[in-house]
């Protein structure tokens, strides 16, 4: 039982507890709101620049497990394979190009990328097909599965595949970093160049192994000099390229770069290796004609190595042990030493 209640006084001074409770109330005639976690919270952050870069990691391990290292042990042990092999590592490679770009540019540019990537590469892949200007007179097979138009599905994916590792190769190259376009019609131009050609290597490679013999998924109406492709293709391969980077690069100096998290160097190293690791994949793979196992590395290793160099601790533009220079730092240049 409680004793008698009595009202409090309204002249009384103001307790202890009545200030604490006139301090937490809320304004008059303040409405309540849902709680909802923002995704732009530091924590909601802090786990997708978690999640990415091990995401990346494990798509390109699982890459490297069937298309380099079960290779690598046929006739030793027997590996199991994934099924459907060329069409699920190329989307493997794919899924990790988009999963490495979220991180390093944030989203917005990675959709831009990938969809003109996308979208230029069909458009010029199509009216190849149709009327033999761009590339020279071929036409796609069943081997690669369904098409839009004239051009398997599965094409553009492959050209974002590695379009987008080679962007990060050219960066190191000439940039000394992973990702951006430094302002200037110049810039531009080099770094779209340069970028067309390390991508263009790749088809030195693959082009005559998958319309040689053992694939056919493409065939060429006219035999060429290079194992039976002509050089046309390759004036079109840099012309289809090149189109591509001009475009995302002239977007990219006018946006505004938002990656989830720093794009350090080992960042930047799973983009080196995944182009590296599509060059021993192909040369694995049994490769017809057996000149292309000469040819691969000799066009392919270099921008490997190049970009590796740039990677190396102590390499110019290295602001600490896994860290790359940003994108509004100025260019690293060298003091020329002068003798007394």
């Amino acid at each position: 039982m409680g004793g008698p209640t009595t009202d409090p006084d309204p002249t009384a001074p103001p307790t202890r507890l009545h200030r604490v409770r006139a301090r937490l109330a809320p304004p008059a005639g303040a409405r309540y709101r849902a709680f909802r976690v923002d995704p732009n919270s530091s924590r909601e952050k802090s786990v997708r620049v978690r999640i990415l870069p091990i995401a990346a990691c494990v798509l390109l391990a699982v890459f490297a497990y069937d298309g380099v290292v079960r290779l690598l042990l046929i006739g030793l042990i027997r590996l199991p394979k994934l099924p459907a092999e060329l069409t699920v590592l190329t989307t493997i490679l794919a899924l990790f190009s988009l999963t490495h770009a979220w991180y390093s540019l944030g989203g917005r540019l990675t959709l831009v990328f990938f969809g003109l990537s996308a979208a230029i590469s069909w458009a010029y892949e199509q009216i190849g097909v149709a009327t033999g200007l761009v590339f020279g007179a071929y036409h796609y097979t069943d081997y690669l599965g369904s098409k839009l138009g004239h051009v398997p599905y599965l094409i553009p994916l492959a050209w974002f595949m590695m379009i987008y590792p080679s962007y990060v190769i050219a960066n190191l190259a000439i940039q000394r970093r992973a990702t951006g376009t430094p302002a200037g019609l110049g810039a531009l131009l080099r770094l779209a160049a340069v970028s067309a050609v390390v991508m263009t290597a790749w088809d030195l490679v693959v082009d005559p192994i998958l319309s040689g013999p053992s694939a056919r998924a493409w065939i060429w109406e006219n035999s060429g000099a290079y194992f039976g492709i002509p050089i046309q293709n390759y004036a079109g391969w840099l012309l289809t390229t090149f189109t591509v980077y001009f475009c995302y690069r002239a977007v990219e100096q006018r946006a505004v770069a938002a990656p989830l998290g720093p794009v350090g160097a080992g960042m930047a190293a799973l983009a080196v290796a995944a182009y590296g690791l599509m060059l021993a994949s192909d040369l694995l793979s049994g490769v017809e004609p057996a000149g292309v196992a000469i040819i691969g590395p000799l066009v392919m290793g270099p921008p490997v190595l190049v970009a590796a160099w740039r990677l190396r601790p102590g390499a110019p533009g290295r602001n600490g042990p896994d860290q790359l220079r940003s994108i509004d730092e100025p260019p690293v240049r060298r003091r020329r030493r002068f003798s007394p």
